[in-house]
């Protein structure tokens, strides 16, 4: 029966990526050494419970396997005799049922809710590159304008951004189910920080000693620079009017092109920054936030201060030119053809085997055995698969056009 489940719900671009990635490389280790289950096969399992909680549908596009996977991971959470770990960013924008429906699932288990948060002249810049990556249209002009107006929830852009980085909002609303002391706040250190020491505040929660685990984070979330970003805001404004479909987008260009691909640029663009004369507006708002943690009583792991935004000297604040762009587009489409190619040579290995799995003979037998097993029922299944999801579609189309090559003539 489950004991304690540690819900890591955000706020978005606070290092989250990066402890989840932290969090799935020691996965093991947190079961063996300190008997904490992280559910799920993998992470992916944590999105889809959590959209299936919020109803969460990105862009209108519903997965038939969000259904019901919320209740999965909670049993699997019950099955455990221990404490659990769930992390997903998109719970900081959960309203009051969706928190009642989650604490009364998880019951008789104790929730323990953990909120990183990043200093807004951090935050802001990351939040617009991420925005740029999930298809929004908004400019960094624009998106400036209605994050820091004084109506900002009256804006798309300005209310997508403050429902998840409200962080007093937030606190009210999980405060008003559960205890203070089991919402702790962890700020993300400043400069000369390193990731792992989030880590360690993380760790220091669940009363985990943090020092002999893996802190590399492999795979987690790396930003772009800001030709890249505007680079996805141009790509965004043809493709939407262009009829690409959400899910298409989401594999080709926001995973392979921008999280493989464009996002190792970042060291050598130029990086985004809050402009020096919002710096009144965003120390007004972080003592906003700051007010709201004294007067929530919830727990701080960490250092408050942290949340004081830096402003240094002047940045170049050029508009990105046409040549810049034409650079993160052809460096770009290189890293989608070698992801598109490494992907087609994995197919066509795995038919070869298919095909042949002792590797001798002409590989006829074995190739029968498998258009046999396609004629299965489950046959229909994938197809009807392949329909949503374009990469098993761009498999089930190369599969064929493999099939006619290889089948003799008649």
């Amino acid at each position: 029966m489950a004991k304690k489940v540690y819900l890591h719900v955000g706020l978005p671009k606070s290092g989250t990526s990066y402890l989840q990635a932290v969090f799935a490389e020691n996965k093991n280790r947190l079961r063996e050494r300190s008997g904490i289950l992280y559910p799920g096969a993998t992470w992916a399992d944590q999105v889809l419970a959590t959209r299936d909680l919020l109803n969460a549908n990105p862009h209108g596009a519903r997965e038939s396997a969000v259904a019901g996977a919320w209740q999965r991971l909670v049993d699997e959470i019950h099955e455990f005799d221990g404490d659990s770990l769930v992390s997903m960013e998109w719970l900081s924008s959960a309203e009051p049922v969706h928190v009642r429906r989650l604490v009364e699932t998880l019951a008789p288990a104790q929730v323990e809710v953990v909120v990183t948060i990043r200093d807004l002249g951090r935050t802001i810049p990351a939040a617009w590159q991420e925005f740029m990556q999930n298809w929004e249209l908004w400019t960094w002009d624009e998106f400036l304008g209605a994050v820091t107006s004084d109506t900002p929830r009256a804006t798309p852009a300005g209310n997508m951004f403050w429902s998840q980085q409200d962080l007093g909002r937030l606190l009210v609303i999980w405060t008003e189910v559960l205890p203070p002391e089991q919402i702790h706040v962890v700020p993300v250190g400043q400069a000369g920080a390193t990731a792992a020491d989030l880590w360690l505040r993380f760790a220091s929660v669940m009363s985990v000693d943090g020092t002999s685990f893996d802190t590399s984070g492999r795979g987690s979330n790396e930003s772009l620079g800001l030709e890249s970003a505007e680079l996805m805001l141009r790509l965004n404004q043809v493709s939407r009017t262009g009829g690409l479909e959400w899910p298409v987008y989401n594999e080709m260009f926001k995973n392979t092109l921008a999280k493989r691909g464009l996002s190792k640029r970042k060291h050598r663009e130029r990086r985004l920054y809050l402009p020096a004369e919002l710096e009144p507006w965003a120390r007004a708002r972080t003592a906003e936030h700051l007010r709201a943690i004294e007067a929530s009583g919830v727990s701080v792991v960490g250092d408050l201060d942290d949340l004081n935004p830096r402003f240094t000297a002047a940045h170049d604040e050029s508009p990105v030119d046409d040549a810049a762009l034409l650079d993160a587009a052809l460096e770009g489409l290189v890293a989608l053809a070698k992801d598109r190619g490494e992907e087609l040579a994995r197919l066509r290995a795995r038919i070869a085997r298919l095909r042949d799995p002792h590797g001798h003979g002409d590989g006829s037998e074995p190739r029968a055995r498998l258009d046999h097993a396609l004629a299965h029922p489950l046959r229909f299944v994938l197809v009807a698969w392949s329909e949503k999801h374009p990469s098993l579609m761009t498999a089930r189309v190369t599969y064929r056009r493999l099939v006619n090559v290889v089948r003799p003539p008649a």
